[in-house]
């Protein structure tokens, strides 16, 4: 990497980290300091990490990120593979510490948006079993950002997960999640191919399937929620 390069890339980390701490001013701003304060449960972090893990399903994205990658020189692959996890970054912040205030910005309960949400994620968990349909007649240039960043790593789901957890769960041990989810994703990805030669396209396909279940049943309990509170049925 050229000293150039090295600039560049420093100065594009500095911006995600600025944008990053904007974000952390604005959520305090709105809710007020108690909002990152408190301990850490590590078994509720642990909670949140598979759950969120598994909306996101970055194994399931392996397949489109090698076609993508395909044909590219090691310097594209890396610049590839630093935009789709950058882009990854701030969307996932983004929904974490703002997707509750523009939840009220839009007068939308939580309880709608639980059952909106869980809607949603049991399409998603019925589109990932059946393998979806994905366009693969994109410039490789533009994927790092769509599809590969959003909306296939964090789509309508990933955001509906966030907004809701942000409001329902300790933002510190959704925060903590979300960086565990990033790094593991991020990781994933860098090794993409080692790990489509390992596992194979039907392991692949079969973890998938596996995370869409989890899916499923985390969609589920958002329906089951929303419907409690909007007093449709009794909590069980």
């Amino acid at each position: 990497m050229s000293a150039r390069e090295r600039i560049i890339s420093r100065s594009r980390y500095m911006e995600l980290i600025i944008f990053l701490a904007a974000l952390i001013v604005i959520r305090v701003a709105l809710t007020g300091p108690h909002v990152i304060s408190g301990g850490i449960d590590p078994l509720e972090v642990a909670v949140l990490s598979v759950q969120l893990f598994a909306v996101m399903d970055p194994i399931s994205a392996l397949p489109l990120y090698l076609y993508f990658e395909e044909g590219m020189e090691q310097k594209e692959r890396t610049r590839l593979w630093t935009t789709v996890v950058a882009a990854m970054v701030v969307l996932l912040m983004f929904f974490t510490l703002v997707g509750g205030p523009l939840l009220q910005l839009f007068g939308v309960s939580i309880y709608s948006f639980m059952l909106g949400g869980g809607i949603l994620l049991m399409v998603l968990a019925v589109d990932i079993m059946g393998e979806g349909s994905r366009s693969l007649s994109l410039d490789p240039q533009e994927a790092a950002v769509v599809p590969l960043a959003s909306p296939l790593l964090v789509g309508p789901g990933t955001a509906a997960t966030l907004i809701i957890m942000s409001d329902t769960r300790s933002m510190l041990d959704l925060l903590l999640a979300v960086v565990i989810v990033a790094i593991l994703t991020a990781i994933i990805m860098k090794f993409s191919r080692s790990i489509a030669l390992l596992m194979g396209k039907n392991g692949i396909r079969a973890l998938s399937r596996l995370l869409s279940i989890i899916i499923a049943g985390f969609a589920a309990q958002l329906i089951y929620q929303g419907l409690v509170g909007w007093g449709l049925i009794r909590p069980i």
